[in-house]
């Protein structure tokens, strides 16, 4: 990576070393065009990094686990080639209960099945169901992830697409999770509140909703139309952590030649008569550049890096209108021992599930019902990953890095004082399933720090709300939600974008088929 004294001029200049950043330098970089990457942090990944916060300790201060990074992208690009190795998280979940019960969820549907039957013998016929009924999402599922939103002049096209791939029925059961709430999909399955309740978190993860709340049903499936290593729905670690995703990304960028500036924060996105001109630094350099792709959010693209371009005023309001309220916190550190949940402390399938704690669906209504209330959840629901167990690259011997991903914390600019408050619930609330849980070193990560840490507007994990309003047609707004803007040779690549966040590479891969579909076209020639 390059120092900041000179630059030439460049085609495309990308704001932002996030993976999507990445992803889009990739695929113009390989059409032959001349690009540069700009990142403000002195390591690449935005929310997907794994960074050394004690000796020889490597912990996921952002995105902890992957599923939804496109297998398009991922052959497209050689990210196996260039490092990229992921070991498949099975058990994927493991839910522990106040009664002593226990629920793990694995890979295999017939495992899974046999211990569901200790709850539901029903539940555990349906679940089988239950895995079937995605099936036809994972057909669509490229289709919707790596398009730009259709014109809705042309919206017929969705539904020729729905024709030949799947049929009326699982058409209308796709679009009914844009409005339907996450508890009642379940509802329609399962009987037994522990199963309900190892499934649910798909659901609200990331976002200031409960799971009887509309729309909370996509979250639900944005998160499930994944896959690890061939296994449909699966989730898995990363080698080396979710930073070993970026260094697979950044070799690729560097096979094709793209350039990348680290410690480079961009202060402003030049413009001129509706046009940009390129970017200036903090540091007061100016970059010139044909094109320049924002990876930051909308919100902090339109509002800042713009505040000196005429944009219409209706336009700004709406913008700073956008839902963005982050309400995910991380615990991160390392312990000396493994939890015991009960099967001793010994390595156990727990350790390398996702343990949830979230023992039932009406104690994740009742954290959200105190996040809105007192501004905090009293009992937060907690996902506990130590990926240290199958990965020695993170830990030494006899210790083991772990993270944990909590909600509710609503984003306020008052969450320092809470950051004690925050570690000693979260780790109080452990205990009470793992009485040993005893965290040598840790940092917690509030919605605050988030911000801070990695430039996400409110912290906001997925730069805005994956709520109805602010999904496909109208994600981030309706003038905007094909990637471009109305500064002309200006777009947007990152999560704010179509089809949202997670670590999918998809609004990086549309942002750049865009642009080269505009440079054809000649829609960006002078």
């Amino acid at each position: 990576m390059l120092g900041v004294e000179n630059y030439p001029m460049y085609d495309m200049l990308i704001i932002g070393g996030g993976h999507n950043g990445l992803v889009t330098a990739s695929y113009l970089a390989r059409e032959g065009l001349k690009v540069a990457i700009f990142e403000r942090r002195e390591i690449l990944g935005g929310m997907s990094v794994t960074e050394e916060l004690w000796p020889g300790i490597r912990v996921n201060t952002g995105a902890y686990v992957l599923s939804l990074l496109r297998p398009k992208i991922i052959q497209d690009l050689q990210l196996y080639k260039f490092g990229l190795e992921v070991y498949t998280k099975d058990p994927g979940l493991f839910v522990p209960f106040e009664n002593g019960k226990k629920l793990y969820i694995w890979t295999d549907t017939k495992k899974t099945q046999k211990e569901i039957e200790k709850f539901s013998k029903k539940d555990a016929v349906n679940y089988e169901k239950w895995v079937n009924f995605w099936e036809p999402f994972y057909q669509m599922a490229d289709f919707f992830f790596l398009n730009e939103p259709v014109k809705f002049d042309d919206a017929e096209e969705l539904v020729k697409m729905f024709k030949g791939m799947v049929n009326e029925e699982q058409a209308l059961n796709l679009l009914r999770t844009f409005v339907q709430d996450g508890k009642s999909l379940l509802d329609e399955f399962f009987e037994s509140d522990e199963v309900k309740s190892a499934l649910i978190e798909d659901a609200v993860v990331g976002t200031f909703a409960s799971p009887s709340m509309p729309g909370t049903a996509y979250v639900l499936a944005h998160h499930v139309l994944g896959e690890v290593n061939g296994i449909k729905g699966a989730w898995g670690y990363v080698k080396g952590g979710m930073g070993g995703v970026i260094e697979a990304l950044k070799r690729a960028a560097l096979s094709y030649n793209v350039e990348i500036f680290t410690n480079a924060e961009v202060d402003e996105i030049v413009t001129e008569k509706g046009k940009v001109k390129g970017i200036k630094l903090k540091n007061g350099k100016v970059i010139e550049g044909r094109v320049v792709v924002s990876n930051a959010d909308p919100k902090t693209t339109f509002l800042k890096l713009l505040r000196n371009s005429e944009l219409d005023e209706d336009f700004l309001r709406r913008v700073s209108s956008l839902k963005s309220t982050g309400v995910s916190f991380k615990l991160v550190g390392y312990l000396e021992e493994l939890p015991d949940f009960g099967n001793g402390k010994s390595l156990h399938p727990e350790h390398i599930a996702s343990e949830l704690i979230m023992p039932s669906v009406e104690y994740i209504e009742k954290a959200y019902t105190d996040a809105k209330v007192l501004g905090y959840s009293r009992e937060p629901w907690l996902s506990i990953n130590i990926q240290s167990t199958v990965d020695p690259t993170l830990a030494p011997q006899g210790k083991f890095s772990f993270s944990i991903f909590g909600q509710y914390l609503p984003y306020s600019k008052d969450l320092d004082k809470l950051k004690d408050k925050i570690a000693e619930i979260t780790i109080e609330t452990v205990r009470k399933f793992a009485p040993n849980f005893n965290p040598v070193k840790y940092e917690v990560l509030t919605p605050l720090d988030i911000e801070r840490r990695f430039g996400a507007i409110e912290g906001n994990i997925f730069h805005i709300d994956l709520t109805p309003d602010q999904l496909y047609f109208f994600r981030p707004l309706p003038e905007i939600n094909r990637y471009r803007t109305p500064i002309r040779g200006l777009y947007l690549c990152g999560s704010g974008a179509h089809p949202g966040g997670g670590v999918t590479g998809a609004p990086g891969y549309n942002a750049a088929m865009a642009i080269l579909d505009d440079l054809k076209t000649g829609k960006l020639s002078s």
